[in-house]
């Protein structure tokens, strides 16, 4: 199987955005995965952070964060 690029924030929402279209509205897929449509609401107006709830329902998973030195090297 091919590597894929890691997907962004916005990449996120636009992957439940289409979800909840599929599903039939914010409440449809909210039911369906235990949320209330206030919450996928917020989500989708980017209110309140992506969790791991939600991204195990669209079929997706954190990964690590990565770092590197502030500083300037020559």
């Amino acid at each position: 199987m091919a590597k894929r690029a890691p997907l962004h924030d916005e990449d996120v929402l636009r992957c439940l955005k289409a979800a909840v279209d599929v599903a039939g509205g914010q409440a449809a897929w909210g039911a369906r995965h235990g949320l209330s449509q206030s919450y996928v609401a917020k989500l989708l107006l980017g209110r309140r952070e992506i969790s791991p709830r939600v991204l195990s329902a669209l079929g997706l998973r954190e990964l690590p964060r990565a770092y590197e030195s502030a500083e300037t090297r020559p």
